[in-house]
């Protein structure tokens, strides 16, 4: 989840920058806490309505205007993919 922790932080920085000082990491740690929600175990997910997204088998959630494409794998949460819905269009 390395690459994810990196979009968030970067998606927190701009935040912060168009924001009251503090939004950015407020922000952050909400996206990280939706995002830990995921990882209930014995959830099956549906894979993902974009085409592309779900030729990789990935499952989708949204947060605010992000999407989020996961896996689950050996009952670890695998985040793949963070994008801004508007670019799936």
């Amino acid at each position: 989840m390395p690459k994810a922790l990196r979009v968030i932080d970067a998606i927190a920085d701009f935040v912060e920058s168009k924001n009251t000082k503090g939004n950015g990491g407020r922000y952050a740690l909400k996206f990280k806490a939706a995002i830990k929600k995921l990882a209930v175990p014995g959830i099956q997910y549906p894979l993902c309505n974009h085409y592309v997204l779900a030729a990789y088998k990935y499952s989708c959630t949204h947060y605010n205007d992000w999407v989020i494409a996961f896996k689950i794998k050996n009952g670890d949460l695998i985040v793949y993919e963070i994008i801004h819905g508007s670019l799936l269009f």
